[in-house]
């Protein structure tokens, strides 16, 4: 079956700038990255640690800002200046909002803010639609518009700081006197590059007490961190080659090849991104700092509503506090809840890069949403209707497969990098044969496929089982046997089935680009 496109949709389509996501990472220089997968990390996080345990109470958030600093430069030092102006200006804003709730100097500051991220994030994108625009009008104007460097984390820590100045006003929490421990806020270095997002009214209180050194707390950051390595290293850097390979060239594979490769796209990205934020939680947490949990086993949801209520959990609730509700959120009637959410959705997108698809992403979203509502009255009637129960295990399983398959749709565009691509991905889904190429013709040989299954069955176990228990605090409180059976098990599967070679960045995580 040949899928055709309108000519007005090609038109669009094939004009509309498009930048794919993982370009974006040569917009921004390479610096001696102190990533979590790295050597460097190794040695820097037991050195930060051990000092700050053995500092006195007033050093150590000095200690923790210097080394989330350095951390930082490593990133590049051509990112710090904006790290460290957007925390002095956003400090001295915050305590002047205490003093007197300006609406005018809160909007001032947000918009500041958010000008910064448009000018090294979106310019080149806007300016392109912009003459692209004028240019169907007859209007020729072709601006040379210079490359930026993209500031490392700067989609995560503008919006910490955004969160912040708006709690202020709102008399949710109080202006922070000490900018140590504002800086600490916007800079500590487990959520800096990439989440998760930091909310002042739970971040900022752990920074006023001490935290003494407790072995149980290292013994569940360093389970945390490994877990995280298994789901980078085991999953989701073997699924990336599979799915490089077939996004490439979609029209060189069959049908099944192409489904596979979307599917994997699916957990890769779970994997990848709920990874960082494992290594992230964990790294805090062997500290005794408290970071929020950013995933919850999202593809065992039920409806797309409820996968972005486990998934990304700090950006999808940061939208939520303050996007959606200012925006009148379902409070002003079904047409306006459902305007409310293709905004949320489509400015979503956005966040996560400069380009249609990504827009397109992000609307999908919303649509299924939107619709979902609509369509909830007749599925209850089906449902109904066979005998179902509205909680039994063939609704679930079938409702879950759904949000599968929808996620796995719209994550299409997200990795195509740009609109085009994307629906030449779902036309080989569709069209063509069933297989063309040798299983080693899709980026792995058999024995590759064969770890990545093994892999994929233990997380889905490990996942299942979190659904109905604390699936860490029962390893940790498992006889010691059990416990090192499962340090060992974990370590030997991240060292032998890992990812490695030439070529690999371990510094290279997916919501790094954003």
């Amino acid at each position: 079956m040949k899928v055709r496109t309108p000519q007005c949709v090609r038109l669009f389509i094939d004009t509309a700038p498009q930048i794919e996501y993982n370009e974006l990472k040569f917009l921004r220089r390479e610096g001696t990255a102190v990533g979590f997968l790295s050597l460097s990390y190794i040695l820097f996080f037991p050195v930060t640690a051990l000092v700050y345990f053995l500092l006195p109470g007033r050093g150590r958030n000095g200690w923790l800002l210097a080394a989330s600093w350095f951390f930082y430069l490593c990133a590049g030092p051509e990112s710090f200046p904006f790290l460290l102006g957007a925390a002095g200006v956003t400090y001295a804003v915050g305590l002047a909002l205490e003093q007197r709730r300006k609406k005018g100097l809160l909007a001032l500051a947000l918009a500041l803010l958010i000008g910064v991220l448009f000018l090294f994030k979106y310019l080149n994108f806007g300016v392109s639609l912009l003459a692209r625009g004028l240019g169907a009008a007859g209007l020729d104007w072709s601006p040379a518009v210079p490359p930026l460097l993209l500031p490392a984390g700067i989609s995560f820590y503008l919006f910490a700081a955004m969160g912040y100045l708006i709690d202020v006003y709102r008399g949710k929490v109080r202006a922070q006197r000490s900018f140590v421990k504002y800086a600490l806020f916007l800079s500590f270095f487990p959520a800096l590059l990439s989440g998760p997002i930091g909310r002042a009214d739970r971040l900022l209180p752990q920074f006023e007490e001490t935290h003494p050194f407790q072995y149980d707390a290292l013994r569940e950051g360093l389970l945390r961190f490994l877990w995280g390595a298994f789901k980078k290293l085991v999953l989701a850097d073997r699924l990336a080659a599979v799915v490089n390979t077939v996004f490439a060239a979609p029209e060189e594979f069959g049908t099944i090849q192409v489904i596979a490769a979307a599917c994997a796209f699916s957990i890769q990205i779970y994997c990848d991104f709920s990874a960082y934020s494992d290594m992230a939680v964990g790294s805090a947490k062997a500290m005794g700092f408290t970071l929020t949990e950013n995933f919850r086993t999202p593809y065992f949801s039920r409806s797309i509503a409820e996968f972005w209520r486990r998934w990304h959990i700090s950006l999808s609730t940061w939208f939520r506090d303050y996007l959606y509700i200012p925006l009148g959120g379902n409070r002003k009637g079904k047409m306006r809840k459902d305007l409310n959410l293709l905004i949320v959705f489509a400015v979503s997108g956005l966040w996560h890069g400069a380009a249609v698809s990504f827009l397109v992403w992000g609307l999908l979203n919303g649509i299924y949403q939107v619709i979902g509502g609509l369509t909830a009255p007749l599925r209850a009637r089906v449902r109904a209707g066979l005998g179902l129960r509205e909680n039994g295990a063939m609704t679930s399983l079938w409702q879950m497969g759904c949000v599968f398959v929808l996620a796995t749709l719209a994550w299409v565009f997200f990795k195509a990098g740009s609109v085009s691509a994307g629906l030449a991905v779902l036309r080989g889904m569709v069209s063509g044969p069933m297989w063309v190429s040798p299983l080693s013709g899709m980026g792995m040989d058999r024995w590759e496929f064969l770890a990545a299954g093994v892999g994929f069955l233990l997380l889905l176990a490990v996942d299942a089982w979190s659904q109905t228990a604390d699936v860490t605090g029962r390893v940790l409180t498992a006889t010691r046997w059990i416990r090192w059976c499962v340090y060992l098990g974990l370590l030997l599967l991240v060292v032998v089935f890992g990812s490695y070679g030439t070529g690999y960045n371990a510094q290279s995580f997916i919501y790094g680009q954003f």
